[in-house]
């Protein structure tokens, strides 16, 4: 092998050892990314096992039989409450782009 191949040789041998850094670097990035994904779709699991629970508890409590006029009206301010402090959190969180 001539000194101008040997040359070449180790040009192109250095360039793919870059692009393999590159894609060694683009796929630890996309490891990351699905990381946070996963991680942000088990907080949103969590979040929708919540809220299924909440509902239910507020339906079993509007069901409640036997409650006077006066317990009811106090059980649907507080339903009322519950319902503004959500729509103040889900106001608050913003839209995923």
């Amino acid at each position: 092998m001539n000194p101008i191949e040997r040359f070449l040789l180790g040009a192109v041998s250095d360039q793919l050892e870059m692009i393999q850094a590159e894609l060694r670097a683009v796929k630890a990035q996309g490891v990351q990314l699905m990381t946070k994904a996963d991680d942000a779709n088990a907080k949103l699991d969590r979040i929708n096992t919540a809220a299924t629970n909440i509902a239910a508890d507020i339906r079993s409590l509007k069901a409640e039989p036997g409650m006077t006029q006066a317990e009811a009206d106090a059980l649907n301010a507080r339903l009322e409450s519950t319902a503004t402090a959500l729509e103040g959190i889900a106001a608050e969180t913003p839209d995923a782009p």
